[in-house]
């Protein structure tokens, strides 16, 4: 298993959108950070329920889905996950 905290960060300070299932709408936030397996995110619209979002940086052309890992107040860590696969991670 690969230590997450270990891996090398690109920070990006970048915005972004999220929509989370059977919630209306899409939200701001900032993607602070990122690695190839997930994220931070800054965001003050964040749903307190949400632990599993899709994340686009380029309008929903494509999308990243991202399962909650860790949450601070506003922000929050998230590992990209295969879709298929992400209701299992609950």
């Amino acid at each position: 298993m690969i230590e997450r905290r270990a891996l090398e960060r690109i920070e990006i300070n970048q915005p972004a959108m999220l929509h989370l299932d059977r919630v209306c709408g899409i939200y701001p936030c900032m993607v602070m950070d990122f690695h190839d397996q997930g994220a931070r995110l800054h965001s003050s619209t964040f749903h307190i329920a949400a632990f599993e979002f899709d994340l686009s940086f380029d309008g929903f052309k494509t999308t990243k889905h991202c399962h909650v890992v860790w949450r601070d107040g506003n922000i929050c860590g998230v590992e990209f996950v295969d879709r298929s696969h992400a209701r299992t991670l609950r």
